[in-house]
């Protein structure tokens, strides 16, 4: 595996001609040392080529790991909606990166990205998926079925639960979308496995390059702190949820503990998941949850998941299990409710000014009798625009430029918008800027 140290070097970046050339290094995987290294690894992703010819080139690769290799084709894809063209340049050797990749089938990367009916055709022991509907889901589901066919039923009926909620997240909040000329195009997610036999072991990616964990959060909870935090905060229950049903970043439908399930469920395993989103980094695993900010960036998430298959092992009843964690969720949202509501003043603007909130005296009165004596006790103040249709300058001011003045700088922390038209947003931030300097 490579390090940051050496990854200039390994990873070679010619330019000639408006071509790139890009090598893949020798021992191209997740770990250097025997120990992870996501930082070292996604660090070899540039997603900055835009307008040029891009070539990835195997040949160099000797040892590598084959969700590793999968990324190049999402890689692959989202160059290409860059307006880049790329091409894959292979060696005939039957081992290293060049054989891999020609067993995942990835020599139909742009079929599969053009063409919604088409899939991959890779080696049944280590196949690779395209996903973006309900069709590619259930290959996928059949697929992992197919390796615990021989294990104890509840075995088989957890690992589908936890990858059908991960599956469903990549389907709902994944896939990422360009646009060519007047035709709105989608890059889908990707879904790996690969099956060690001699090692009773199952590990799988699922990935892609949509808008990450926490932008995505911040549609309903916006301020979010950095990326690690928001891959936690996701996993908290009543949290991430689905948004939209035609496009997953618009309005908040319902919110869901799958997340909360899955990793919970990963643990009574013995399994270990890492989860990737912008620069931050989770690791779940049997004995602890640990996360870090990573230098490196990916531009959506991935998650990877190692499972040890042993046909002796004995697991809980999936529903007394679910119904377990799912008290446990309600218990803890409780708490957490408590303490919103202690911590934190929530506006409907629409419950106190209509829809059309326009009237300066009505905001100037609500700012005295609620907004001041809030931020005495020291709440975040939540306004919730939702369903307003017109809120002028001179509302918005009279609503907020006092008391953003009086909080100065740490307004930024304490006022939240969500649900906000862009106008009414551009106003807003022009009152706060105009209040904080």
């Amino acid at each position: 595996m490579f390090h940051n140290n050496t990854l200039t070097s390994l990873k070679t970046k010619l330019q000639n001609d408006n071509t790139v050339i890009v090598i893949v290094p020798d021992g191209f995987n997740f770990k250097w040392h025997g120990s992870f290294d996501f930082d070292g690894f996604v660090n070899f992703f540039d997603w900055s080529h835009t307008n040029v010819s891009v070539k990835i080139d195997l040949t160099k690769c000797h040892n590598a790991n084959y969700q590793a290799i999968s990324l190049l084709v999402l890689y692959a894809w989202k160059l290409k909606s860059q307006r880049c063209t790329v091409t894959f340049i292979e060696s005939d050797s039957t081992n290293g990166a060049s054989e891999m990749y020609r067993r995942l089938g990835a020599r139909g990367t742009f079929t599969v990205l053009m063409h919604e009916g088409n899939n991959f055709n890779g080696n049944q022991y280590k196949p690779l998926f395209a996903m973006r509907n309900t069709n590619d889901f259930k290959k996928v589901i059949e697929t992992a079925q197919s390796y615990t066919d021989d294990f104890n039923v509840e075995f088989t009926k957890t690992l589908r639960y936890v990858l059908s909620e991960l599956l469903y997240n990549t389907l709902e909040h994944g896939q990422s979308h360009y646009q060519f000329g007047t035709k709105t195009h989608k890059i889908p997610s990707l879904c790996q496995f690969s099956y060690f036999k001699n090692k009773n072991e199952v590990s799988f990616i699922i990935a892609d390059s949509g808008i990450g964990i926490k932008q995505h959060l911040e549609q309903a909870y916006p301020g979010q702190v950095s990326h690690e935090e928001a891959i936690l905060k996701a996993m908290k229950p009543q949290v991430s949820g689905t948004f939209g049903q035609n496009d997953p970043y618009k309005n908040k439908n319902n919110a869901g503990i799958g997340l909360f399930l899955s990793t919970n469920i990963i643990r009574r395993l013995n399994a270990d998941m890492h989860i990737i989103s912008g620069n931050g980094l989770v690791h779940i695993s049997p004995r602890d949850i640990t996360n870090k900010k990573m230098e490196a960036y990916w531009p959506g998430t991935f998650v990877l998941v190692t499972i040890k298959l042993d046909p002796s092992t004995s697991v809980q009843n999936l529903e007394q299990m679910l119904s377990g964690f799912r008290e446990e969720a309600l218990s803890e949202q409780r708490k957490a409710d408590g303490r919103e509501e202690s911590e934190r003043l929530y506006i409907n603007i629409s419950n106190y000014f209509g829809f059309f909130a326009e009237d300066k005296e009505a905001a100037i009165k609500f700012r005295n009798e609620r907004i001041f004596p809030a931020l005495e006790k020291g709440k975040v103040i939540l306004l919730d625009f939702i369903n307003i249709e017109s809120s002028p300058h001179s509302f918005l001011s009279a609503l907020l430029a006092s008391p953003i003045k009086t909080t100065g700088m740490r307004s930024y922390k304490v006022f939240k918008i969500t649900n906000a038209t862009p106008g009414i947003r551009e106003t807003v931030d022009f009152i706060m800027d105009e209040n904080t300097e």
